[in-house]
């Protein structure tokens, strides 16, 4: 299963993917404790590509990537509108 990852450089800290996270009580984003407060996703409990939710909320253009391919998600390619 494809994993997801937050790219530092990019992420504007916005905290929108915990918020939809939380929010569908999938609670794979997180705040990490150290390095400063980051955010980060568990990908245990990430169900990705089956949930998109914060690749659809997230502002900040190329933050969040598949771990596999290193491609950017942010904004969602077209694959990810699309039902399995």
């Amino acid at each position: 299963m494809p994993a997801l990852k937050i790219d530092h450089q990019r992420c504007t800290q916005c905290r929108m993917c915990y918020i939809v996270c939380r929010e569908i009580d999938i609670n794979a984003v997180y705040v990490a404790l150290e390095p400063l407060h980051r955010i980060e996703i568990d990908i245990d409990k990430c169900t990705y590509p089956g949930c998109t939710a914060c690749l659809m909320y997230c502002p900040a253009e190329g933050s969040i990537i598949e771990v596999e391919s290193g491609r950017s998600l942010v904004p969602p390619p077209p694959e990810a509108w699309q039902e399995a």
